[in-house]
């Protein structure tokens, strides 16, 4: 986002949950974000990189590109646990976001968008070790096209910012095994601690404390090879920072901490969540 004297702000304000508001057609966007997970049965670090065009002033695109590393260990039938290091591409995820509602004023905002997205198999499926194949959800990808649909909401008032999005994603089957759709609500609060005021004559760093409730359930995985069905609740605490140095660069850093998860899944009880990111505003 840009700080502009006297505007509300442009289409951008939390880390995780989507904004309402479109980016200008003048102004693409380039997110460069690496991000952590601890989980009992995996650790992840993901490098991914981020395209973002408003096609025109009220639709935007955003390709995502991610590179993974994963450590998982899992249970061999008979067998004790193996041991797994994988590294490639992940999935590629297109996302559109068209604006049906915008109303600004002066440092004041009203904006309601659409979502929608496919996600591309292009993360690898079939790893295995010593002849055994790794369950899905340990993959760097599952090997199936995935399609999205939903809504954000987000009010500016000033010095404070709260974004509601909600959205629905539909994984298609590959090899026998579909993965189970999920139902996403992510609540945030964003507030500029400084500066209070904006001045006309100088250009100021911003910060921005972010707080963020980001829930998930998901259902059943179904087909054969699913060694867990992996339905239930999921949901993330996710406090960060936001720092503008300049109207060119943004930085944001987030700690993702569970506060709720009934899912039962390959991956494990997941442990804690870290994430930095650098947007560049050309």
């Amino acid at each position: 986002m840009v700080a502009l004297v006297g505007t509300a702000g442009s289409g951008h304000g939390q880390i995780f949950t989507e904004n309402a508001g479109v980016i200008s057609p003048e102004t693409p966007i380039v997110r460069e974000s690496v991000s952590a997970l601890w989980a009992k049965h995996l650790r992840e670090v993901r490098w991914t990189n981020q395209f973002l065009w408003g096609v025109t002033p009220k639709l935007e695109l955003n390709l995502a590109l991610p590179v993974v590393y994963r450590h998982t260990d899992f249970r061999v039938l008979g067998e004790g646990k193996e041991h797994h290091d994988d590294f490639g591409l992940g999935d590629a995820v297109v996302r559109g976001k068209a604006s049906l509602y915008q109303v600004d004023e002066v440092l004041t905002s009203t904006r309601w968008a659409a979502l929608g997205e496919v996600v591309a198999p292009t993360g690898d499926d079939d790893e295995t070790d010593g002849g055994v194949r790794l369950p899905r959800r340990l993959q760097l990808g599952p090997g199936a096209w995935g399609f999205g649909a939903g809504s954000a909401f987000t009010v500016i008032r000033d010095r404070h910012r709260c974004s509601v999005e909600a959205f629905y994603r539909h994984h298609l089957g590959h090899d026998g095994v579909e993965l189970g759709d999920e139902m996403r609500w992510n609540l945030a609060y964003w507030y500029r601690l400084y500066p209070p005021e904006f001045s006309a004559e100088k250009q100021q760093v911003e910060v921005r404390p972010v707080v963020e409730l980001l829930s998930t359930y998901r259902f059943e995985d179904r087909g054969g090879a699913v060694t867990k069905d992996g339905e239930g609740f999921l949901m993330w605490l996710a406090p960060g920072l936001q720092v503008y140095p300049s109207r060119r660069v943004l930085l944001e850093a987030s700690v993702s901490v569970p506060v709720l998860q009934t899912v039962d899944d390959n991956i494990g009880r997941r442990l804690v969540g870290l994430f930095f990111a650098v947007k560049f505003l050309f």
